[in-house]
């Protein structure tokens, strides 16, 4: 019997038990619980709910063998709105806890600190369900298995959906009379998702038709009337839209650069982003940009900032320079640790619920501002709308006079909000996150001509060089509260990998090269699926209590996969190594039936595809960084937008000019000596 037939028989059991009322007059537990030594700010969080808590590990696994109770598991993080939700309703509950407590060992895991431990569960909760989300909950056997999921689960029954106070005391008891063929279940859930997460592979013989499906899934899904693709809720996504660009890069269709201008425009202007302070927030619930949930995660804005750079580098338009500079401008003031790392995320919620720090009345801005301040922020931000949260509509402001006038109002509403009660920052720091805004101000270092950004990202570089690698060179995914948490994942490697190669390319320092190099080292020894080709997710030596999956889909930020086919090309045209195209072929090959059945899903991917079958141009300037005729040249090869160029600088042979050469597919031209003929072979 398949594990959902067999789910179709026993859950029925279960949800029809959830009507008794069991539960009643039963005390819970009080006092701190097993979180409060741990660092993560969302487990600390949960370190005086009544709820007995354990953190993921042997400690938890063995209390439910010794108790023989089933493991009750909850996953979320630190800025989820519904996380916070489920906590008042229930985990800060008496009667729930005391059910909790009773009946089974239940474990609170963070999932930015133990992606891991997400991506497998949530595979389960997705096909037990048929969808996913946090806070994630999930009823596992002593030894992990799991037999029930969900997601966000009210106290009581209400809508149509059963409640904590319902579904405990029957699951508890289907573990007492029904333990066989839960057991059963559980194993045929795991055997089904595990062998169905083997990704299909099919060696991609013609790139370009699946790069032009790609293309053609986002035209077709693509949002006419408010941009964006799909209906709500819609996420930035913006590796979406560097896939578009790039797409335009090499075709000349002005559909793809049209659904970027408009998507990111819809951005800046909606409720998404924050209009006094900047930055995005994470997703828009409608279709129309406007209504958010709040919380900020930094992933966001530096793959947006690298969107709204290359946009500029293509049109030339100061509006998405502009906006870049707007969400740096966020980071380094808001998410920027004293030691030089990046916080990960801000919450939704703080004093007055969700969103109300970003919100504003009328009568809100009439405290602070002027009547004709008032009436100018109204109209441009659409401060009467009765969501008080505020956007703008209509053309943009090109007056100076205006333009001017305008941010005088916004600095005063900044300050005024800055008085608030802010939502809380989750200040562990992330290597991928990291890796991911070193890329961003690297790039932001080369084309909004601003030293500060390169200065951030190497002191961020600096901060993950002493803090985040171990003795062994094992990268380190977490640091929080001065400790390092879990070995590296997959993501670790390959986004800092990108944001290394990014800052060899914004400084030509050799030393950057060299770290990338030897990260990779490190990556192919210990995740490289040899035979199969591509990364596992988690290291030959990680927690063998998690199965070893290899992630190819690009969500909310793109595939750690994805990411190192691109970097895999990058090291190929720099080094010369043809190691590096022998693993970028593999990944290709690996994922290759998964990325043509469903291309809108793995964009990233597509970028790689692009990128390996566009070949790109490498430049070998003999110079010196000192000369200034080496300055010039280089200033030549970083104008316009150059996705698939490569640099490389070397020492003039014995002492004679200055020269580049410019080499495509292959061939190599003639050396130049000048910016003007370097600019005229480009």
């Amino acid at each position: 019997m398949k594990y959902k037939e067999t789910l179709h028989l026993l859950l029925p059991i279960i949800l029809m038990a959830a009507g008794c009322n069991a539960g009643e007059n039963v005390e819970g537990a009080v006092g701190m619980n097993r979180l409060s030594e741990e660092t993560s700010a969302y487990l600390l969080a949960h370190a005086d709910n009544p709820v007995n808590w354990y953190a993921w590990g042997e400690a938890a696994f063995a209390a439910a063998e010794a108790q023989d109770k089933p493991i009750f598991l909850s996953i979320g993080y630190s800025s989820c709105h519904w996380c916070h939700v489920m906590e008042e309703e229930s985990f800060e509950d008496s009667e729930v806890a005391a059910l909790l407590n009773e009946s089974f060992i239940c474990i609170k895991v963070d999932r930015e600190e133990r992606p891991d431990i997400d991506n497998l569960y949530m595979r389960y909760t997705v096909a037990l369900t048929g969808g996913g989300g946090w806070p994630m909950t999930v009823f596992l056997t002593s030894d992990g298995k799991p037999f029930f999921a969900g997601t966000y689960i009210p106290k009581n029954r209400a809508f149509g959906r059963t409640g904590m106070m319902q579904l405990l005391p029957s699951v508890a008891l289907q573990w007492e009379t029904n333990r066989e063929a839960i057991a059963a279940n559980a194993a045929e859930i795991e055997n089904a998702v595990l062998s169905s997460a083997q990704p299909s592979a099919v060696s991609l013989e013609l790139p370009s038709e699946t790069i032009q499906s790609g293309f053609l899934a986002f035209k077709n899904s693509f949002d006419r009337e408010y941009a964006g693709f799909g209906n709500a809720p819609k996420f930035p996504s913006p590796h979406n839209l560097l896939f578009l660009l790039q797409y335009w890069k090499a075709s000349a269709n002005l559909d793809a650069l049209d659904m970027v201008v408009s998507t990111l425009t819809a951005i800046r202007q909606g409720g998404i982003y924050d209009q006094i302070g900047f930055g995005v927030h994470r997703y828009s619930t409608d279709r129309e940009w406007l209504v958010p949930h709040f919380e900020k995660m930094l992933y966001d804005q530096s793959l947006l900032a690298m969107a709204f750079i290359e946009s500029y580098q293509v049109t030339g338009d100061d509006f998405f320079a502009e906006t870049a500079a707007e969400i740096l401008e966020y980071v380094l003031r808001d998410m920027t640790s004293p030691d030089g790392g990046f916080y990960s995320s801000e919450d939704a919620d703080s004093q007055g619920g969700e969103g109300a720090f970003y919100t504003w009345t009328v009568q809100e801005m009439s405290a602070v501002l002027s009547e004709e301040e008032l009436n100018r922020a109204e109209a441009y931000w659409n401060g009467s709308d009765p969501s008080h949260i505020l956007h703008q509509s209509g053309s943009r402001v090109t007056s100076d006079s205006d333009r001017r006038e305008l941010e005088l109002i916004r600095e005063t509403l900044f300050r005024s909000r800055e008085a608030r009660n802010r939502p809380a920052r989750d200040e562990k720091i992330l290597a991928d996150w990291n890796g991911l805004m070193i890329a961003a101000l690297a790039k932001a270092s080369l084309v909004l001509d601003d030293p500060r950004y390169l200065d951030s990202a190497e002191k961020a570089f600096e901060f993950i060089k002493a803090k985040m690698i171990a003795d062994d060179q094992r990268l380190i995914h977490s640091f929080a509260g001065g400790r390092r948490g879990s070995d590296g994942f997959l993501d670790d490697y390959a986004f800092l990998i990108w944001g290394t190669l990014e800052l060899y390319n914004a400084t030509l320092n050799s030393e950057y090269l060299q770290f990338a190099i030897d990260l990779q080292r490190e990556l192919d020894l210990h995740f490289a699926d040899q035979p199969g080709g591509g990364y596992f997710f988690t290291a030959d030596y990680a927690d063998p209590q998690i199965a070893r999956l290899k992630e190819s889909y690009d969500g909310a930020v793109p595939s750690g996969n994805s990411v190192e086919l691109i970097n895999l090309i990058s090291l190929w045209k720099l080094t010369g190594d043809p190691s590096y195209m022998e693993q970028a072929s593999g990944i290709e090959a690996a994922f290759g039936g998964s990325v043509a059945a469903a291309p809108r899903g793995y964009s990233m991917m597509l970028s790689g595809i692009l990128y390996a079958s566009q070949r790109g141009t490498e430049i070998e300037l003999q110079g010196s960084l000192n000369d200034s005729l080496t300055l010039d040249m280089l200033a030549v090869l970083r104008t316009g937008y150059r996705p698939w160029t490569t640099i490389k600088i070397s020492e003039p042979l014995n002492n004679s000019a200055v020269l580049a050469l410019v080499c495509r597919n292959g061939t190599c031209s003639l050396p130049v000596g000048s910016a003007e003929k370097l600019r005229d072979l480009l």
